[in-house]
């Protein structure tokens, strides 16, 4: 016969079953801090125990020997997901941040099962094989030196675990005490099973208690989890208010460890990835300013983006939790979808942005048509029109603050004669240059028309007549200087005449009128020169 059901292989397959038992309830109830390693830990112990069932059952020494070699698996890996379990349930987790370290990790766990693998070439783990006790089927393994060394590796990892649980008793309170207190005291149980191991206490011939020990450590916790639910950090109204809703909402520790997380949050934050367990500001690593909201004590209120495509902007209030001392427990995080009204309010910012700049280009465009009724196409100079407009107001300006304002007509001598035989297009040529010398040379407030023909008009608030005088002599030379550089050998030259409010003229009519006249006085004194109109004794609109 090959195989029989010892009371060892009935315990330890009865401890495979519980454990894959364990791992459903748990994976049925809702996420706690090391939840996502539990279920891997227990499936470890089934398989740990599975094996060594089947080893206990065997009759053969070949056979036992290869059971030995597959219960190796679950093994080696036990005490290091135990390990990954209490540093995430505890918090001090950060150094599994890193690929290279959690591979690492594994490194001995891979050794353990090569060595087991590979023992028929050397040896290493069980040095030989002695019958069992009389009327057993047990065999006794002789240990060799690496078994040793797997067995301090493994017993070190669960203490290290048991450090950092205890670590996490003694600086939380509540309901994280009593979490961290009842995985200590769960802990015990391979602790002990493995001091009996190395004492040679079998209290059943061929039972492996270590795996059974484990089984014990995941009972407590499926205690915990349903009959004193350590594990609960809400009440049952959260799961009809906080799950249901289209809200994600989570909850972080003062310890910033996420310990709550509806399935919002998870889908929004997580990737369908578990939160719980989680450290908050490696959860919200891509969005800085929310990350930073969180680590403050205060409340805070913040609208960002969370993903582009498919868009989603969300409304975040986060609210700092107190304990009754006033000491932070911790941070409430709600974030509402407000994608909807984000989308309105961009479409209408473009809508209003578009609808400025359509206000602009009318207004650009209602500029350049004044601008084209009240300038001369031709020299580019105010045309009559706004002279007839610019001029009453700067003279009421001038009236209302007792101020001064000089007028300058000016005409091109002989114009008619060199349009007569040099063509127009010469006569427009010099009206042109004569636009560019007035324009450059006015200051800002005065203002330079064309008044009709080859007549110009100067406006030159707050300038005495002879300030305009001399003005204009300095324009008469800039105009003949500019017309020689232009290729005129004989250039024509300017007359003009000034007149000025109050001293000659209390209208704009009679401005006008002055100015024409001390034009034409210019003229008659031989042209090429600039008069001032003759003072009214009586100042009255004539000359």
């Amino acid at each position: 016969m090959t195989w029989v059901l010892t009371p060892a292989a009935v315990v330890l397959w009865s401890t495979a079953i519980l454990a894959l038992v364990v791992v459903w309830i748990v994976l049925r109830h809702e996420a706690f801090p090391g939840s996502r390693v539990f279920p891997y830990l227990m499936l470890a112990v089934a398989e740990w125990a599975l094996f060594s069932g089947l080893e206990a059952a065997s009759t053969y020494v070949s056979v036992k020997v290869l059971m030995s070699q597959l219960e190796y698996v679950g093994m080696a890996a036990t005490p290091i997901l135990f390990l990954i379990f209490a540093a995430r349930h505890s918090g001090y987790d950060r150094w599994l941040c890193r690929p290279t370290r959690r591979a690492a990790l594994w490194l001995p766990a891979l050794a353990t099962i090569a060595v087991a693998a590979t023992n028929n070439q050397h040896r290493w783990l069980w040095a030989d094989y002695l019958p069992g006790p009389q009327g057993s089927n047990a065999i006794i393994y002789v240990h060799g030196p690496a078994y040793y060394g797997i067995a301090a590796e493994v017993y070190a990892f669960v203490l290290v675990g048991c450090v950092l649980v205890a670590r996490s008793a003694f600086r939380h309170s509540g309901a994280r005490r009593r979490q961290a207190i009842t995985i200590l005291l769960a802990s015990a149980f391979p602790l002990t099973a493995g001091l009996l191991y190395v004492a040679d206490v079998n209290v059943v011939p061929g039972l492996d208690l270590i795996p059974v020990s484990f089984l014990m450590t995941g009972l407590v916790f499926l205690v915990g989890i349903g009959l004193f639910r350590v594990f609960d950090l809400v009440s049952a109204a959260r799961n009809a208010l906080i799950e249901q809703t289209g809200d994600a909402v989570l909850v972080a520790d003062a310890d910033g460890l996420v310990v709550d997380a509806n399935p919002t949050a998870v889908h929004w934050l997580g990737g369908d990835s578990p939160l719980v367990g989680r450290c908050i500001a490696a959860v919200f690593a891509t969005w800085p300013k929310l990350r930073s909201a969180c680590l403050t004590e205060q409340t805070d209120r913040i609208e960002l983006t969370l993903r582009e495509d498919p868009l989603l902007h969300v409304d975040i209030h986060v609210t700092p939790l107190r304990q009754p001392q006033g000491r932070q427990a911790g941070c409430f995080v709600v974030l509402r979808d407000i994608t909807e009204r984000y989308q309105n309010e961009v479409t209408l910012q473009h809508a209003n942005d578009q609808l400025k700049r359509h206000v602009r280009e009318i207004e650009a465009l209602q500029g350049e048509l004044r601008d084209q009724t009240i300038r001369d196409s031709l020299t580019g100079l105010f045309n009559r029109r706004y002279l007839d407009e610019i001029l009453p107001r700067e003279l009421g300006r001038a009236a209302h603050e007792g101020g001064v304002l000089s007028v300058v007509m000016i005409d091109i001598d002989h114009f008619k004669e060199t349009n007569d035989t040099r063509g127009h297009r010469e006569g427009d040529r010099l009206l042109s240059l004569l636009g560019q010398v007035l324009h450059g040379g006015t200051r800002p407030g005065d203002a330079a028309c064309r008044y009709g023909g080859e007549e110009f008009l100067l406006i030159l608030p707050g300038a005495a007549p002879e300030v305009a005088r001399d003005r204009m002599n300095t324009l008469r030379a800039e105009y003949s200087a500019r017309l020689r550089v232009e290729g005129f050998e004989s250039p024509p030259t300017l007359s003009a005449g000034v007149a000025a409010f109050p001293a000659h003229a209390q209208s704009d009519d009679g401005l006008l009128r002055a100015a024409d006249a001390a034009l034409y006085q210019a003229k008659a004194e031989g042209r090429d020169r600039v008069c001032i109109a003759i003072a009214n004794p009586g100042n009255a609109d004539s000359t």
